[in-house]
C-alpha cells in the first residue's frame, strides 16, 4: 500500500501538517541538517527527517538514495545522463523539468534500476515478454553484484513489479468473466456510463444489444455443462473478433451476452450489426463427433430514445430480447414502449400462477393412448391445464415455461401426479377397465430429493397399482445426468412403475443410452409425425425408430397423429400405439370418462 508522507508548506515548527501520497513525490532534497524539500512535479513541501530514514521508510515505494543530498522516486525518472550525473523527471527537452543529481559511483546502479523499471512498465500486451526479460535481468544482476544494498534495491523493484502484477490480475478478475474473459456486468456498466458522456458531447447515439443463446440449455442437458462452457467460450471469442475496436462485448450471465455499440450516427448501423449475428451463429461449433448449432434471440435498445440511464437501457434491451424469443428465436427485435405492458402481464401471470393451485384453478385433462393392434384405448396421458377466472383457459405453452423458470413446476407437477393416480384408481373402483396413466415428469421433479419415496407414497396413498402408472421423461431430462437417471429408473422399475422416453430424436443422445435406460415405451416426437407422409427423411427416421424399438423389446408410440394417412403409415410399419387429435383431443375428466364408458374404438374414427 502506498505511504502517506506528513509534510508542511513552509518548514516552520508549529505549522499545519498535511499528508501527500508517496507516489506523487519525484525527489527529496537535503537543504540543511534534518531539513528537506519534498518535490512533486508541480509543487514543493518540507519534511523533518534524515535521508537514510526516508529511504528506509519509502524503500518499497521505489525511493533510492543516489546522492548525499537527495532521495529519488525512481518510478518518476524518465531519463538519466550518466555524463552529467543527472536524472530527469520529464524529457530533458521539456521546459521546467525537475532534475536530481546522482553520484557517479552509483552510475551502474542507476542504469540497472532504469532498465528494470523500463521492463516493468512494458504494456500488458507484452506481459509474457516483460516477465521473461525481467527475470533474466534479475538473474544477471544477482550473479554480478555482491553489494547487499544494491541487491536489496533490485529485489525490491522485483517485489513491487510482482505486487503490481497481482493487483492487475485482481482488478482484471473483478471486471471480467471467469469463463470467457469478456468484460462482466460491472465493467459493462462503467463503459456504458462513460459512453453516455461521449454521446452527449458528440451528438451520436449508442445501442445496447442483449443476446440470448437459444439452445444452450438443450446442449447442457444432453451433453453436459462442460461442453456448454466450451461453446460459450467459442461464441464469446467469435463475438469479440467481430466487433469494432470502440465497442464492448460482455457476458451478462448464463447464456446471455450484451453488446455496446458506440459512436453510431444511424440506426441502420445497429440493424446491420444485429442482422449479422444470426449469420455468425449459423456456423456449427464442432466438439468431438458433434456439430452443435445454436441460434440467438437479440433485443435492441437505443440511447437516448429508449432510456437515458444504464439500468433502463439494459432492461429494455432484455425486454425486446424476450419478444424476439417469443417469435421463435434466431432473430432480433427493436425495443418498443408497449413491450413493457407485456412484461407487466408476465409478472401478473406469475403472481396468479402462484395462487392458482390454492384457488383450484389447476386441473388435469386426459388424452387417450390407443393400441393399434386392437384399436382400443390402452391408456391416457395426464395433461395439466389452467383455467384462469378472468382470462379463461391459458395455454400450457404460456404458463409451463413460466412455471419452470420460477420453480413452480415442482409443486404443480407433484399435484398432477397425485391427482392422475387418484382419478385413475377412482375409475377402476367404479368398474371401468384399468388403463395406464402417463404423467410427464420435469427435470426439477426428477432431481428433487426423495423422488422415489414421493412416487412410492403417491401410489400407497391413492391405492393405484404401480403397473398402471407410466412416468414420461423427455430425452433431454434423461441425458441430464445419465448415471443418476439409470439408477433412478432401475428403482422405479423395482416398484413396478412403467417408464417412457418422450420427444425422442429431438436431442443429442446416443442410441447406446436407450439400452441403458431400459424403458418400456419410446414416444416418437410429433415433429417427425407432422410431415410423415410428405417428407422422405422424416418417414425414414420414424421407420427406423419403430424397428429399433421392436429389436429392443420397447413399445413404439407415435404422438401428434392427426390424419388417416399418418395412421396408415404407422400401422404399415408396425407402430404399437398412437396418440393425437385424429382419435381425440385432451379432454376434461367427465368427457374422458364418457369416452371409456362407451368403449370408443379406432374403427369408429376410420368410418
Amino acid at each position: 500500500m502506498m505511504q502517506k508522507i506528513p509534510v508542511t508548506r513552509d518548514g516552520k515548527r508549529g505549522s499545519d501538517i498535511i499528508t501527500i501520497p508517496s507516489s506523487d513525490i519525484v525527489k527529496i532534497d537535503k537543504i540543511r541538517n534534518r531539513d528537506y524539500v519534498v518535490h512533486t512535479k508541480t509543487d514543493q513541501f518540507y519534511l523533518d527527517l534524515s535521508l537514510e530514514s526516508i529511504e528506509e521508510w519509502l524503500f518499497e515505494d521505489g525511493f533510492r538514495l543516489i546522492d548525499t543530498t537527495n532521495v529519488v522516486n525512481m518510478n518518476h525518472v524518465v531519463e538519466y545522463d550518466s555524463k552529467k550525473g543527472t536524472v530527469y523527471f520529464d524529457h530533458r527537452s521539456a521546459q521546467e523539468s525537475k532534475v536530481a543529481s546522482a553520484a557517479r559511483i552509483h552510475k551502474e546502479h542507476v542504469e540497472n534500476m532504469m532498465e528494470m523499471l523500463r521492463l516493468a512498465k512494458l504494456s500488458k500486451a507484452e506481459e509474457g515478454l516483460r516477465d521473461n526479460s525481467f527475470e533474466e535481468r534479475m538473474r544477471d544482476i544477482a550473479e554480478s553484484h555482491d553489494d547487499d544494498r544494491f541487491v536489496r534495491s533490485y529485489s525490491t523493484i522485483r517485489a513491487v513489479v510482482e505486487r503490481e502484477k497481482a493487483e492487475r490480475k485482481i482488478r482484471h478478475m473483478a471486471y471480467h468473466d471467469a469463463l470467457t474473459d469478456l468484460p462482466n456486468r460491472l465493467l459493462f456498466h462503467e463503459r456504458l456510463n462513460e459512453a453516455f458522456h461521449r454521446s452527449e458531447k458528440t451528438g451520436t447515439i449508442l445501442a445496447v444489444l442483449f443476446i440470448d443463446l437459444d439452445r444452450i440449455k438443450v446442449i447442457n442437458d444432453t451433453l453436459g455443462h462442460h461442453i456448454g462452457d466450451e461453446l460459450l467460450k467459442y461464441w464469446a471469442d467469435k463475438l469479440k473478433a467481430n466487433k469494432r475496436p470502440q465497442d464492448t462485448v460482455a457476458r451478462f450471465g448464463g447464456d446471455e451476452f450484451i453488446v455496446l455499440l458506440t459512436d453510431i450516427t444511424s440506426i441502420n448501423e445497429v440493424l446491420t450489426f444485429a442482422s449479422f449475428i444470426p449469420q455468425l451463429f449459423s456456423e456449427p461449433f464442432t466438439y468431438g463427433e458433434h456439430d452443435l448449432y445454436v441460434t440467438s434471440s437479440i433485443g435492441i435498445s437505443v440511447y437516448p430514445s429508449d432510456g437515458t440511464d444504464a439500468d433502463t437501457l439494459i432492461k429494455n434491451a432484455d425486454t425486446a430480447m424476450y419478444r424476439a424469443k417469443e417469435k421463435g428465436g434466431n432473430t432480433f427485435q427493436l425495443y418498443r414502449s408497449e413491450m413493457n405492458i407485456r412484461s407487466l402481464e408476465r409478472l401478473n401471470m406469475e403472481i396468479d400462477l402462484r395462487r392458482a393451485m390454492e384457488r383450484g384453478e389447476i386441473m388435469v385433462y386426459y388424452q387417450p393412448i390407443v393400441d393399434l393392434g386392437s384399436g382400443r384405448i390402452y391408456g391416457m396421458e395426464a395433461l395439466v391445464r389452467w383455467k384462469h377466472p378472468i382470462r379463461g383457459m391459458i395455454s400450457p405453452a404460456e404458463f409451463i415455461p413460466l412455471a419452470e423458470e420460477t420453480g413452480l413446476i415442482v409443486p404443480i407437477g407433484n399435484w398432477v401426479l397425485k391427482e392422475a393416480c387418484r382419478q385413475n384408481e377412482e375409475w377402476i373402483s367404479q368398474g371401468l377397465p384399468p388403463l395406464v396413466v402417463a404423467v410427464n415428469i420435469s427435470v426439477n421433479q426428477f432431481q428433487q430429493p426423495g423422488f422415489i419415496q414421493l412416487i412410492k407414497g403417491t401410489l400407497e396413498s391413492t391405492g393405484l397399482d404401480p403397473k398402471l402408472l407410466c412416468l414420461e421423461i423427455t430425452e433431454n431430462v434423461a441425458m441430464k445426468n445419465v448415471n443418476y437417471i439409470v439408477e433412478t429408473i432401475d428403482k422405479l422399475r423395482e416398484l413396478g412403475v412403467r417408464i417412457s422416453i418422450d420427444d425422442f430424436g429431438t436431442g443429442y443422445s446416443s442410441l447406446s443410452y436407450l439400452k441403458r435406460f431400459r424403458v418400456h415405451t419410446l414416444k416418437i416426437d410429433q415433429s417427425f409425425i407432422q410431415e410423415l407422409t410428405t417428407d422422405e427423411e422424416n418417414a425414414a427416421i420414424v421407420t427406423a425408430l419403430i424397428a429399433m424399438s421392436h429389436k429392443m423389446n420397447i413399445k413404439a408410440l407415435a404422438e401428434g397423429v392427426e390424419t388417416k394417412a399418418q395412421l396408415e403409415f404407422l400401422r404399415r410399419y408396425g407402430c404399437d400405439e398412437i396418440q393425437g387429435y385424429l382419435f381425440s383431443t385432451p379432454l376434461p375428466v367427465s368427457d374422458f370418462e364418457h369416452l371409456i364408458r362407451v368403449n370408443r374404438n379406432l374403427s369408429e374414427v376410420l368410418r
